[in-house]
């Protein structure tokens, strides 16, 4: 636990990275798994708060970079549940310093998992 946030992590979550429109997709959980704090995450954990704030919604969850507030690469264009688990598609990320390393991770495969 670091302050009063709790961090999970997921591997393996990353599904496509296009470098040229800057837009990443992928999983920020998959349910089933048993994490490093041995926590399982279920279908349904993240429905009613996708539907009120996810891109349907306000739009006010953001793709941070390693969960930096002063870093963000903006809303999701998708965000949802689907049977593997919360699937995202971000929007075209911005023409940032830290968001320009972050392609250039993703595409080299170095970034490869999330955490939510």
């Amino acid at each position: 636990m670091k302050g009063l946030l709790q961090y999970k992590g997921f591997v393996g979550g990353v599904k496509d990275v296009d470098v040229k429109n800057r837009i990443v997709t992928g999983y920020l959980s998959a349910f089933g798994n048993k994490d490093f704090d041995g926590d399982i995450v279920v279908k349904g954990a993240f429905a009613r708060t996708i539907k009120a704030r996810g891109p349907k919604g306000t739009n006010q969850i953001l793709f941070l970079n390693q969960h930096k507030w002063d870093q963000p690469h903006g809303p999701f264009s998708v965000l949802e549940e689907d049977s593997k688990g919360l699937y995202f598609e971000s929007n075209s990320l911005p023409d940032t310093t830290y968001s320009s390393d972050s392609l250039k991770l993703y595409e080299a495969g170095i970034i490869k998992e999330h955490s939510h």
